[in-house]
């Protein structure tokens, strides 16, 4: 067991919050950073600064901002490999270049960080073992949270970690469950997002969903669909094209890039020949004009931002919020602040400076990508009892109570850590 003495933790960010996720391994005289997300908003929040360099590597589990948004910095003055698989170096140079231009304050880097990013880039298929130094081994799974999305297995010294991301056991019209082909692992990180929570059943919310939409359509009424550029659009769309929805679908915004994006990756898509039915079923616009003609007939318009923070469906929202025959359709959750929760709350929108009564019907459907309480609970029974659990990705109540579960219901060793916290050696 002495040689396993030698693995330390220390969580930079996205402990006890949903945000800025980073957690630091040192192992073997080797640095290893696990995603370095931001937090995206008015002024955007970043993870505790490490030393780039003296890290010796960076795997990014997957595009969304708050793992990815981050990185960029740790190219300013130094040039790390980052290991994360093709789609996912594709998706996050199209997300992070999109929080720079909405940024409202200065980043502290630039396109060519961005440049240098996807220069030092190790690209690794699904169950493929990549090699760091003498003893240490890397291999990325399908985590079934969006396109490209990775859980990482690390073995260090004998010791194996394997780190959950944002992860997705259950099966989806885009993408496939989380793979779990796991064996006598010593140590997890493990998302805590819906921990408190179980999801409906999928298939009802989808059914829902599509009957609210054609509802809508037969009142003469626009549906729009405030959805998250990458995965959850395209998912909308695939649902679309599953229950052979009669009527105009529109797509709008970063949807469009992000969805040719993926055209490139068949090998992370479920079901490729349906995803390229959805994506030619709908009319993907260009510009006001199409926008204009969008909202003119009956219709369902697919676009960011998932939470009306910006994007094109505010654009949308101008002209449908004031119409009984019209309807907005969450398919996500929406954090509190944001707009898409207010209307939630209030059943007021804010039109320019002025708050308007919210009058086309409004719709919350959970097709959400990570595992709800359930599948966590079912991942947690998979691992042994010396497994030491580390509860990180959701609110504070969600970890806490998410570990003193582990704990009580398992008798296992669980976490859950605060920023800036450091577990040294093996076993804590």
């Amino acid at each position: 067991m002495a040689e396993k003495n030698n693995v330390k933790v220390k969580f930079l960010g996205g402990t006890r919050r949903i945000g800025c996720s980073a957690i630091l391994l040192q192992a073997n005289g080797k640095n290893i950073l696990l995603d370095y997300g931001a937090t995206p908003g008015a002024h955007l929040d970043f993870p505790l600064p490490v030393p780039s360099k003296e890290i010796d590597a960076i795997i990014l589990t997957h595009a969304h901002i708050d793992h990815s948004g981050a990185i960029p910095l740790l190219y300013t003055v130094a040039n790390p490999p980052l290991i994360t698989t093709p789609a996912t170096l594709d998706l996050a140079e199209l997300l992070i270049y999109d929080m720079m231009n909405v940024a409202r304050d200065p980043l502290p880097f630039g396109r060519r960080e961005v440049k240098r990013m996807k220069k030092n880039s190790i690209l690794l298929n699904y169950k493929e073992e990549y090699k760091l130094g003498k003893n240490i081994k890397i291999t990325l799974f399908n985590a079934g949270h969006i396109p490209g999305s990775s859980s990482v297995l690390l073995e260090i010294n004998g010791v194996k970690i394997w780190y959950s991301g944002d992860i997705n056991t259950i099966s989806t019209r885009l993408l496939e469950p989380a793979n779990m082909d796991l064996e006598d692992v010593d140590i997890v990180f493990i998302e805590s997002t819906y921990a408190l929570k179980d999801h409906p059943p999928r298939e009802e919310q989808e059914k829902a969903f599509i009957k609210a939409l054609k509802e809508t359509i037969e009142d003469q009424g626009v549906a729009l669909v405030p959805a998250f550029s990458v995965g959850r659009s395209q998912e909308v769309l695939c649902i679309l094209e599953h229950y052979d929805f009669k009527g105009r679908i529109f797509l709008d915004g970063m949807a469009r890039w992000a969805s040719k994006i993926l055209l490139e990756y068949p090998t992370f898509i479920k079901d490729y020949d349906l995803f390229v039915r959805a994506l030619k079923r709908a009319r993907w616009i260009e510009d006001n004009h199409d926008r204009f003609k969008a909202v003119s007939e009956p219709g369902v318009i697919v676009t960011p931002a998932g939470m009306l923070v910006g994007g094109s469906a505010t654009w949308y929202l101008k002209y449908i919020y004031k119409d009984e025959n019209c309807g907005l359709f969450y398919v996500s959750y929406q954090v509190p602040g944001t707009p898409g929760r207010r209307i939630l709350e209030t059943g007021k929108v804010r039109i320019g400076r002025k708050e308007k009564k919210m009058r086309a019907r409004v719709g919350y459907f959970e097709l959400s990508s990570h595992s709800g309480r359930t599948q966590l609970f079912e991942l947690i029974e998979k691992f042994d009892s010396d497994t030491v659990f580390f509860t990180v990705h959701g609110e504070e109540e969600s970890t806490i109570k998410f570990a003193e579960e582990i704990r009580d219901r398992y008798g296992y060793t669980a976490f859950s850590p605060s920023v800036g916290e450091t577990f040294f050696q093996f076993p804590f």
